[in-house]
């Protein structure tokens, strides 16, 4: 029994060096200022708000709502969207969709156009199929996070409107990609 308690002194101990270590660590560090982070908080006219710092697509798809600009815009979401021939996105690129569901239902008047496109494999059916079915399910993950499938569709373009080059591995895989198209319902 004695043994047990020992132990047990001796396992707290630890734990509470530890903890004081950790803590100590992190003072060594400059304080930043928390406040900088506010300016990546923008409203939405529903009321929510979103974190979309300047520079990203989401706060110019944000900037561009709130001016009222009543022709349409064109955004491609840039980074890796794609591994290779998939059709499903990547995992940063799928965290985008839920801010674009928020973006949608802050905007009902607003409709979105998505376009798919690859990088060209050497059979142009196989691309226009693939891309298709990009944006195509771009198209229904939107849906499936409440927004209107009326105000929703898709089109594939294959390997039409290379936005790298194909002849590099990056090039590529900037062509695996799909874009946006909001516009304002009339």
């Amino acid at each position: 029994m004695m043994a047990r308690l020992l132990l047990l002194a001796l396992l707290l101990t630890g734990l509470v060096a530890a903890t004081l270590g950790l803590r100590s660590c992190g003072r060594d560090r400059p304080v930043t200022d928390q406040r900088a982070d506010l300016s990546a908080v923008v409203a939405l006219p529903n009321g929510s708000t979103m974190t979309a710092p300047k520079g990203t697509v989401g706060r110019d798809m944000v900037d561009w709502l709130a001016s009222q600009d009543d022709s349409e815009r064109r955004f491609e979401l840039g980074g890796r969207e794609f591994h290779g021939r998939a059709i499903e996105p990547t995992v940063e690129s799928k965290v985008r969709i839920g801010r674009g569901v928020q973006i949608l239902k802050a905007n009902p008047g607003v409709d979105l156009h998505v376009i798919g496109y690859t990088a060209p494999s050497g059979d142009p059916a196989a691309d226009m199929k693939l891309s298709l079915a990009r944006a195509q399910w771009i198209v229904d993950a939107l849906h499936e996070g409440g927004v209107a499938k009326a105000r929703l569709s898709a089109e594939g373009r294959g390997a039409a409107d290379p936005i790298g080059d194909n002849g590099t591995p990056e090039g590529r895989a900037a062509n695996e990609r799909v874009a946006m198209i909001l516009r304002h319902r009339r």
